[in-house]
């Protein structure tokens, strides 16, 4: 497997409207293809958005659906830029989970009592949670 192909299936989007959360985006850019991960870039104090998210897909000609389907187009009253992604190196490696230690929040509003998928910030409502992949067994 090409070690680039997960940075060539992640879509950069800029001038997202402030407002839009994980799970709005994840909405609005799954009709490209399956979606591993949205990531809205945050101010780190306050968790504002900076109006920037990556979009990772499973596969790299969803991405490239995505990147030519969004690029110069008005959403929301503002323009989006996206592009393929360009791997910093300083990312998670792909496919690898991380392990959320406080599950009782969150991760939108910083709330206690519900979970990203059903906050009530998100703009353009809740989604079904994510089906949990079973283990394989050898």
């Amino acid at each position: 497997m090409d070690s680039n192909k997960s940075t060539k299936s992640t879509v950069y989007i800029s001038n997202l409207p402030f407002s839009l959360t994980n799970n709005d985006l994840y909405k609005i850019f799954e009709k490209h293809g399956k979606i591993v991960k949205v990531t809205i870039m945050r101010n780190r104090e306050t968790r504002k958005s900076r109006g920037v998210a990556f979009v990772n897909y499973v596969r790299v000609e969803d991405a490239e659906a995505c990147v030519q389907a969004t690029d110069n187009v008005e959403m929301f009253g503002r323009t989006l830029k996206a592009g393929i992604a360009i791997d910093n190196g300083k990312g998670q490696p792909a496919g690898k989970k991380r392990k959320f230690t406080d599950v009782v929040r969150c991760f939108e509003c910083g709330a206690e009592g519900h979970v990203s998928y059903k906050c009530p910030e998100n703009i353009l409502g809740d989604r079904p949670r994510p089906k949990k992949e079973k283990k394989k067994t050898n």
